[in-house]
């Protein structure tokens, strides 16, 4: 999973078809589970799904615009556009099925 910062988000998800980048924070607990839970992803899904994460308190400005309110979030990238937004801890199994989801919609279209 790679760290980004809004020096590197203008050209977030232009060569994959589904990226997740995940806003989190050093001190939010619940992003410190989820974490683990995406780089283990981002493990499985390998070159089908990129996984990405930036700091909110590192990059206000881009969280602000984005609209993040709440940590962690997940924003889900279809071909370079934000599409969706995921609030809150996750576990495996059911960010799996989603991301399954996704990869089926974009294969379909």
């Amino acid at each position: 999973m790679q760290a980004i910062k809004s020096d590197d988000f203008e050209h977030i998800g232009d060569d994959t078809a589904v990226t997740v980048v995940d806003f989190w924070a050093d001190w939010c607990g619940p992003c410190k589970m989820q974490t683990p839970v995406l780089k283990d992803l981002d493990q499985e899904y390998g070159d089908q799904v990129k996984f990405a994460s930036l700091d909110v308190d590192q990059n206000q400005e881009l969280a602000q615009a984005l609209g993040i309110m709440s940590i962690p979030s997940l924003v889900v990238f279809k071909n370079g556009k934000p599409t969706e937004k995921v609030v809150g801890y996750h576990p495996k199994a059911a960010l799996k099925k989603y991301l399954d989801q996704k990869l089926t919609e974009v294969q379909a279209s």
